[in-house]
């Protein structure tokens, strides 16, 4: 299943997902302030084509963080961005070099105070969790 992810607060909500249409596929994110009664408009996450995956987590400062699975150039990465609720986009950030199968499973993230913490499966010859921190600068 390659369902969509949510992250709530209060009645701060952030929600991405991934679509594809014929072979394109691409990851969105939108955020809702009524406690998901109405979001604002999709900011389209991915940069060229997505395998999908999807995580979210919400920022302390209302902003929210998504992780997917990017396929360009022949090479699938596990990436994130930063996204606002004004529809502002940070660069993404690659994580990993990851398969793009199955076998690669669906990668996670938490927040953790002030840091965000990353899983994923790497499917290499010996399958095994690889796990990854990232400090966020202080609120």
């Amino acid at each position: 299943m390659n369902g969509p992810a949510l992250s709530a607060k209060g009645r701060d909500v952030a929600i991405a997902w991934f679509t594809a249409v014929g072979d394109e596929g691409h990851v969105y994110a939108a955020f809702s302030s009524d406690a998901g009664d109405t979001f604002g408009p999709p900011i389209r996450i991915d940069d060229v084509g997505a395998v999908g995956r999807v995580d979210v987590e919400l920022l302390a400062d209302g902003a929210a963080v998504v992780t997917w699975i990017e396929f360009a150039d022949q090479r699938s990465t596990f990436r994130l961005r930063r996204a606002e609720r004004s529809g502002a986009r940070s660069a993404s950030v690659a994580v990993s070099a990851i398969a793009s199968g199955r076998s690669s499973g669906y990668p996670r993230l938490a927040r953790r105070g002030n840091e965000l913490i990353f899983a994923w499966t790497d499917a290499g010859d010996r399958p095994q969790v690889r796990t990854a921190v990232a400090r966020l600068d202080p609120d």
